[in-house]
């Protein structure tokens, strides 16, 4: 039986290739994003119409970077700020201002509509709480969709240690992951 790193592992690999190997955060996530991206197009998905939908964490940071990317191959994009906009690390704040800055334009609601993609990038490797409240029935809407799912390294509302769900989990058809 193979392992995968949880929640602990997968942060002291980031630090270590932040801090030792001297790969700046913002080029890894450009690099996430940019590899979500080349997946969706090689998997032909219908990209007239994505939705993404961000948090205040780098996994929101790096749905920002693929809202900017396919906002810049002229594919339609919604971005949503799930989280809260006064939270954002250092890292979620560059990339929601270079996605504005590219001409985005980011809503506070997801709203439910006709998207050919909904892209999850609420919650990363590290949540550990329940979801519970406004987060919860965001990801029922997201679930209820009827867009084909989308998760940037691992969905929503499932724990990276144990991979239980946490009160409700974002049921993705696809997840691209990181290593």
């Amino acid at each position: 039986m193979r392992y995968l790193p949880g929640a602990h592992q997968m942060k002291e690999a980031d630090t270590y290739t932040i801090q030792t190997l001297g790969i700046p955060s913002v080029v890894l996530m450009e690099r996430a994003a940019a590899a979500c991206v080349r997946y969706m197009k090689e998997q032909h998905m219908n990209l007239s119409n994505v939705c993404v939908v961000c948090g205040s964490g780098n996994n929101g940071g790096d749905g920002f970077a693929i809202a900017r990317m396919l906002k810049n191959d002229g594919c339609g994009v919604t971005a949503v700020m799930a989280g809260n906009r006064e939270r954002c690390t250092e890292e979620c704040r560059k990339q929601l201002r270079l996605f504005e800055a590219a001409g985005g334009i980011v809503g506070k609601e997801f709203e439910t509509g006709e998207y050919s993609v909904i892209v999850d990038a609420v919650f990363g490797a590290g949540l550990s709480r329940e979801i519970e409240g406004r987060y919860a029935e965001l990801l029922f809407a997201m679930n209820e969709s009827s867009a084909l799912k989308f998760a940037v390294d691992i969905p929503s509302g499932i724990s990276a240690d144990t991979g239980n769900i946490l009160g409700i989990a974002f049921r993705a058809d696809a997840t691209v992951t990181f290593q």
